[in-house]
């Protein structure tokens, strides 16, 4: 079991990588939407995809003696990290988007790092809310608040009750899901993912095949597809176990405060679209948040700055 220590390089690359490939998702979801796929056929078809590539790679992996024999007794946990981590909140920000302000969505979703900090302790005793945590995150909160403006809090009257609540959910989902990652048997992250994504699949079939008759779905579409099973769920998952046993689930949920920026960007690469003061000071008051919460002065400490 990989005990949670201060960010290296390595999961700092990790971290970004994470953030770069789920914030590119937003932009490939809606090439998929576009080009006549529905929501249940994305879900179920990047993560069916996903377990396909990754339960060849660990099979392969296992027969060079390179990944240990299944781990016993987590099949359980895994199947409840498939519906918490990928079909329900897949599932309710879909809707919750349908029937609310994009911005309003955003904000619902900042609040997975909150409730993440505030449980962590749970499972990670070591992932206690110091101060420098509890800033740092509250400083994240108010970067994506900034980054969607006040639009977004007076889109919290006009949104519909259901949708909210859906919001509410969907982040609520994704903070238990990166606690039960964390609590228990330590398993590798590879296995992880692979088994993960084949219980998220499962869950989404039925409700993909019940769509199939609304979908038209076109070559850039299937190839939208397939960069999300790659990319942002296939080797974004890899790399989601490994930060949750080697930093800790505080440290993980951080990205949640840099993807809609990441999105941002793309955004106004491939679609033109225009980054305003506020994107300016929500990238700020994000890095600052990351650089409280892991007490950076320390690491310059430590290089003699």
């Amino acid at each position: 079991m990989l005990a949670a220590h201060r960010p290296t390089p390595l999961d700092w690359a990790l971290f970004f990588f994470c953030v770069a490939t789920w914030g590119s998702a937003y932009a490939a979801v809606h090439i998929g939407l576009e080009y006549g796929a529905t929501p249940w056929v994305i879900v179920a078809g990047r993560l069916w995809l996903a377990t396909l590539i990754l339960n060849a790679l660990l099979f392969i992996r296992r027969a060079q003696g390179k990944e240990q024999p299944p781990t016993p007794g987590v099949q359980v946990k895994l199947a409840l990290m498939g519906v918490l981590g990928a079909a329900a909140p897949f599932a309710l920000f879909s809707f919750a988007q349908l029937e609310a302000p994009s911005g309003v969505v955003g904000l619902y979703s900042a609040v997975t790092p909150i409730l993440v900090a505030a449980f962590a302790p749970l499972v990670a005793p070591e992932d206690r809310p110091t101060p420098a945590k509890v800033v740092g995150v509250a400083l994240g909160f108010a970067g994506v608040a900034a980054l969607m403006g006040p639009a977004a809090v007076e889109g919290l009257g006009s949104a519909s009750m259901l949708a909210q609540a859906a919001a509410a959910l969907g982040a609520a989902c994704y903070a238990v899901n990166t606690l039960v990652a964390r609590a228990g048997r330590a398993i590798p992250a590879l296995e992880a993912a692979a088994v993960w994504t084949f219980y998220g699949a499962l869950v989404a079939t039925p409700f993909a095949l019940m769509s199939i008759p609304d979908a038209h779905v076109e070559p850039t579409a299937w190839a939208a597809i397939i960069f999300l099973a790659i990319f942002p769920t296939a080797l974004a998952s890899i790399a989601y176990f490994y930060l949750i046993r080697s930093t800790g689930p505080v440290f993980v949920t951080q990205t949640n405060y840099l993807l809609p920026l990441w999105a941002l960007a793309l955004g106004a690469i491939a679609f033109g679209e225009h980054i305003g003061p506020n994107a300016v000071l929500a990238f700020m008051l994000i890095v600052a948040g990351l650089f409280v919460a892991q007490e950076g002065w320390r690491m310059l400490r430590v290089r003699g700055v």
